[in-house]
């Protein structure tokens, strides 16, 4: 199976998510691997000088974008993209649509098979909450929150990103209204799956993740300081 490194948040221009870059490029296997960079959720509104390119071009790797909604992109160009890289890294943004736009266009089911092929999916934000069973996103007109179906890579768990906001933590609340656990990670942190098992990264600058487990009444537990409740994922 495949590796997958979700991340609530953090900005990669200034080092805070060095280390969490190079972890990604480690799982690889690879010293200078190709990481195709899709930036759904922010509409495709990505440049040459993106601070995620930048950043996993100066630790050698090589790059490669997937605009998903431009009229030359078919399946044979998205899977010709997928099929060649070693890594994915999706953007933060809309993760409505997101979901939308990968199914319309045939890219969810390639990016599964891309995890049951063994290749490193990582994204933050709505590029993290994409792996999940679903993500709680404020995705709606007037900022609104709701709950989207994700690919299900991570199967039985609700993310939310940016957990150190205020903001975000509405998802505490909403949550007892769904029929999952959830998964909170703060900007700088994320949860990890490889090799069968779970555990947690931060960035430079700090940061944890939170299980609230619906078998017990959505009890907050913090991922980072009781990394043997990972183990029970």
């Amino acid at each position: 199976m495949g590796k997958i490194v979700a991340l609530g948040g953090g900005r990669f221009d200034n080092g805070e998510m060095d280390n969490v870059t190079e972890h990604i490029i480690s799982l690889t296997g690879k010293k200078n691997p190709l990481i195709l960079i899709i930036p759904t959720a922010s509409y495709d509104n990505m440049t040459d000088d993106d601070d995620v390119k930048l950043c996993f071009e100066k630790f050698g790797c090589t790059t490669d974008i997937l605009f998903l909604t431009h009229s030359d992109v078919d399946e044979n160009v998205i899977s010709e993209k997928i099929n060649a890289c070693d890594g994915i890294f999706v953007q933060g943004g809309n993760l409505l649509f997101l979901m939308e736009i990968w199914k319309k266009t045939g890219a969810d089911k390639y990016l599964i098979k891309a995890f049951e092929d063994g290749k490193v999916l990582s994204g933050v934000s709505s590029g993290a909450m994409c792996w999940f069973s679903e993500g709680y996103d404020d995705c709606l007109e007037n900022n609104e929150f709701a709950f989207v179906e994700g690919l299900g890579l991570i199967k039985g768990y609700i993310n939310c990103p940016h957990y150190q906001s205020e903001y975000w933590q509405s998802f505490e609340k909403a949550l007892p209204t769904r029929t999952l656990s959830g998964i909170a990670c703060d900007n700088g942190a994320g949860l990890c799956f490889a090799d069968g098992s779970f555990y947690t990264v931060c960035g430079n600058e700090d940061g944890d993740c939170f299980l609230y487990d619906i078998n017990d009444n959505y009890k907050k537990i913090n991922l980072t300081e009781h990394p043997e409740v990972l183990g029970t994922l």
